[in-house]
């Protein structure tokens, strides 16, 4: 078995880190982005721990994570339930955190090591919210069953049921007093409940639409309630009467929190947005465009500092309460959506945020360098021209944008149909090649913008394309497992067959246009004789969809990325693995190396991006 682990960290420094202080692995260059304050998925609730140490969160990926609250860093994490979680909670004295989740339960953890305690069973649907009691004796948790469920601590055992609610029970909170639990369900009600009877002792209706989330404020004389409409109000719960209405969100309002002196109410919103309000007055105090996709909880620190939320961009973003300003991190963006390009000199790479924001970054050091702006929602690849003067951009709309690297300037606009998978520059620069989900491949001038050809047959989507080396010919691979070969000058169509009964994510020519790499949804990697049109090889290891494939420029070695979270180099020659690059923690989905074979840059659904140094990288003889 040939290795490089020797080699790999010969002549970098030891224990490297990237710009947060956080670990590289061996052979990386830079990381681009955090692991820090972030989950897989959806962040879809988060709360401080009584001390403001340690902050807690949960999101879709099914897993409960603890944070430390002054530098992000993860202190420990654990599979918290089967499928998606909902919403946690500390306990008072800050030893327990519940939890609520897709799989019907309320679960109890020890704070400290994140060791399951109890749990309790009783609800027949979905648990979307749970909060303790003042004095940490009562759990109450709501449900998609239309109940709000009351648990005691110490039993484990159901002690009240309350029902009421005409549809999905969305958020609970306990009155301070511990004297009455509110709950808001999908019915446009907030309800209010004794505590001691189990009766209903209070029903406001809020007439615009389905209340998601309700929070006491410290003193107990106001209580905030979030609608699926964008409203957010505050209730004097003793009459049930309206005291506030906040105005603003343009869409649903998932969290609200106070403050700890009540004077602030913090909400959270399928708008992108964290707001701020004066709970006196009504009045909106500040709007932070928190994320590229939803805000979905909030939480105020105890001593009421800082602002932390949880987004739909697996992230969790933290804020002085004071003047708004972003804290803990070091780079801005926000992260990466999967997609990422090397300059063909190696010193720049640029990545694509999830909003259409296009980032430009030193190679060496990780620091931003430049940012401009696609008009799309999501940008699906991109890649630099072969003399690095501009850089191409494709959008899951249809259409594809040019970019001066040197200045952020737009330099050009293609225009497709539907979303584009894939777009690669023949080696001259002459022409650009694009395919997406309309079942077609597009060839174009991208002097000009002008249309040169379109190849339509495809089945479903073109995945992947790529020019060979002479600039003659194109390859594009489609959802049904086709690799159609055409005229890079005509367009016209030279042969297609079938490579297999899977997609095929990935195609790379050999540097001396003999070979094409092909991978896909088989998990395998390809290697056909462009001659005679047969499979030479194939090369096994990826326990993964192969999602992209790249040859260094001077043909010894192949690379590809997985699902599986992994790089790995393979010996072209003799088709070996040589060596597995970790240190991405989701799919890897795309794949780009410098002209001069120098860098690699892969970028993950991880929210990172991480630059190689491929000059480590030698075959064992």
């Amino acid at each position: 078995m040939v290795t490089l682990i020797a080699l790999l960290v010969l002549g970098v420094p030891q224990d490297p880190v990237d710009l947060e202080g956080d670990p590289l692995p061996a052979g990386a260059v830079t990381r681009i982005g955090t692991l820090r304050m972030r989950h897989d998925d959806t962040v879809t609730s988060l709360a401080y721990a009584p001390d403001g140490k340690s902050l807690a969160s949960c999101g879709h990926d099914g897993t409960l994570r603890l944070w430390d609250a002054a530098t992000g860093r993860r202190l420990s994490s654990v599979e918290g339930h089967r499928g998606r979680m909902y919403s946690i909670a500390f306990s008072p004295d800050g030893k327990r955190i519940a939890s609520t989740g897709q799989d019907k339960t309320v679960r109890l953890w020890e704070a400290g090591n994140l060791r399951e305690g109890q749990s309790f069973y009783g609800h027949d649907e979905h648990v979307w919210a749970v909060a303790f009691s003042a004095d940490g004796a009562k759990v109450a948790s709501a449900g998609a069953d239309e109940s709000v469920l009351i648990w005691d601590v110490a039993s484990g055992l159901e002690a009240q049921r309350l029902r009421g609610h005409e549809g999905n029970v969305l958020g609970v909170a306990f009155s301070p007093d511990g004297k009455s639990v509110a709950s808001g369900g999908l019915d446009g009600t907030v309800r209010l409940w004794s505590t001691l009877t189990g009766r209903e002792t209070k029903r406001i209706r809020d007439n615009e639409s389905s209340v998601n989330t309700v929070a006491f404020s410290p003193d107990g004389r106001l209580l905030a309630s979030g609608t699926w409409g964008g409203s957010v109000r505050l209730w004097d719960p003793t009459t049930g009467k309206s005291a506030v209405k906040l105005s603003g969100h343009a869409s649903v309002v998932y969290r609200v929190a106070f403050s700890p002196d009540g004077k602030l109410l913090a909400s959270a919103s399928k708008d992108n947005t964290l707001r701020l309000w004066d709970t006196a007055t009504g009045k909106e105090l500040r709007r932070t465009v928190a994320a590229e996709m939803a805000v979905w909880c909030v939480d105020f620190s105890p001593d009421g500092k800082t602002i932390a939320c949880g987004t739909g961009d697996h992230t969790i973003r933290v804020f002085d309460a004071a003047d708004g300003k972003e804290l803990l991190r070091k780079q801005g963006g926000g992260g990466v959506s999967a997609q990422a390009a090397c300059a063909p000199d190696g010193k720049t790479v640029a990545t694509a945020c999830a909003d259409g924001t296009i980032r430009l970054w030193d190679a060496s050091t990780g620091l931003e360098k430049r940012s401009m702006k696609a008009s799309v929602a999501e940008v699906t690849s991109m890649v630099f021209a072969p003399d690095g003067t501009r850089l191409v951009v494709a959008g899951a709309e249809g259409k594809i944008w040019m970019f001066d690297p040197a200045t952020g300037m737009e330099s050009g606009f293609m225009g497709g149909e539907e979303k584009v998978s894939s777009v690669a520059f023949s080696r001259d620069g002459k022409r650009l090649a694009s395919g997406g989900s309309d079942k077609a491949l597009r060839l174009w001038d991208p002097a000009t913008g002008t249309l040169i050809a379109k190849l339509g047959g495809f089945g479903e989507s073109v995945r992947c394309t790529a020019f060979s080396p002479d600039g003659k010919s194109l390859v594009a691979g489609d959802w049904e497992g086709f690799l159609c070969f055409c005229d890079a000058v005509t367009g016209k169509e030279l042969r297609r067959f079938r490579a297999g009964e899977l997609v095929i994510h990935a195609v790379a020519f050999s540097p001396d246009g003999k070979t094409l790499a092909s991978g896909g949804a088989d998990q395998i990697i390809s290697l056909w004789n462009l001659e005679t049109g047969k499979v030479v090889k194939r090369l096994y290891g990826h326990s993964g969809d192969v999602q992209a494939l790249a040859y260094a420029p001077d043909g010894r070695f192949l690379i590809s990325a997985s699902d599986d979270h992994t790089v790995r180099v393979w010996d072209a020659t003799g088709g070996r693995e040589v060596h597995s690059l970790g240190g991405h923690e989701d799919k890897v989905l795309s794949l780009s190396v410098s002209s001069d074979g120098r860098r690699a840059v892969t970028a993950s659904r991880d929210a990172t991006a991480i630059i190689w140094d491929l000059t480590m990288l030698e075959v064992k003889k």
